[in-house]
């Protein structure tokens, strides 16, 4: 039996983007077994970035290292978050923010199946948020099936309706499959094939993706996009993404060679600014004191 593990990124339960999960599980029959993560029942920290994980072990003690094991031992993984402003939740955000640890699992992660799922309220206010699970997918070294962008505000719409239903079907399908879910946008990125891009003048673009550039002209009346791989490779490829890690552990070692040239430019700014003291911490030292 195959194992769906469901990344579920809302503080609601139940939320639009569980029951979209189980109904997705639920579309892919017997023959599979759907574990759920409540992000916020999970103690994720903030990244320190001491870099300590792409050496060792990371020193938080929370459940950061447990998640991850779940992630690597399961055989897709569908990663659902609620939008926020404009933006996905942000537990979605501080699970990535720790995503240094990724490479540590990288061969169990690398070209694992994985879907997105991003539910708004409004529809079309769904803001970056598909282009942040996009990028969330393709940084942990999954195959990115696709983003499916889910409208409803009260939780049980995202699975009601003949539209909602049928990207209920399309999800499963390519979980089944394991081939991409087929994207209705044209113009697409010929690096990443991702589908947001910044615009400059002199007919300069850029991929919000992979963040590789080039240059957009109009042929026969269609928009075309010449983007060529640049530096910015960390995801093309294994080999490619492996060697990211092993840029990222070099830096340490540039460190250690530039702080003494560092340490006057910090010492400079030291005395700048008054920082303002949370009222959470006035009352911890009062406690204390007491």
């Amino acid at each position: 039996m195959k194992k769906l593990l469901a990344l579920i990124c809302s503080p609601r339960k139940p939320s639009n983007s569980e029951l979209f999960a189980k109904a997705v599980a639920k579309e892919l029959g017997s023959d599979w077994n759907l574990e759920l993560v409540r992000l916020v029942e999970w103690k994720i920290f903030p990244c320190r970035a001491c870099y300590k994980c792409l050496f060792n072990s990371c020193p938080q003690k929370d459940d950061m290292s447990a998640l991850l094991e779940h992630i690597a031992n399961a055989d897709a993984l569908i990663i659902a978050a609620p939008t926020y402003f404009l933006g996905p939740n942000a537990r979605l955000k501080t699970f990535l923010d720790r995503g240094l640890m990724f490479y540590s699992l990288l061969d169990k992660l690398w070209g694992k199946p994985m879907l997105g799922v991003v539910t708004a309220g409004i529809k079309g206010m769904e803001g970056y948020s598909k282009l942040v699970l996009d990028g969330a997918i393709k940084i942990m070294g999954g195959r990115l099936l696709g983003t499916v962008v889910v409208f409803g505000a009260f939780p049980g719409e995202a699975v009601m309706g003949v539209e909602n239903r049928e990207k209920i079907r399309k999800a499963a399908e390519a979980l089944i499959s394991n081939r991409p879910i087929e994207e209705e946008s044209e113009i697409r990125c010929p690096v990443c094939g991702g589908d947001s891009f910044r615009f400059g003048s002199n007919g300069f673009v850029k991929c919000l993706r992979c963040s590789n550039e080039g240059n957009w002209s109009i042929e026969n009346g269609r928009l075309r996009m010449d983007i060529a791989v640049g530096e910015h490779r960390l995801f093309l490829s294994y080999e490619e993404a492996q060697k990211h890690a092993d840029w990222l552990r070099g830096m340490k070692e540039r460190f250690l060679e530039v702080r003494h040239q560092l340490k006057p430019v910090i010492q400079e700014f030291a005395g700048v600014g008054q920082t303002i003291v949370p009222p959470s911490k006035t009352e911890e030292s009062r406690e204390v004191s007491e």
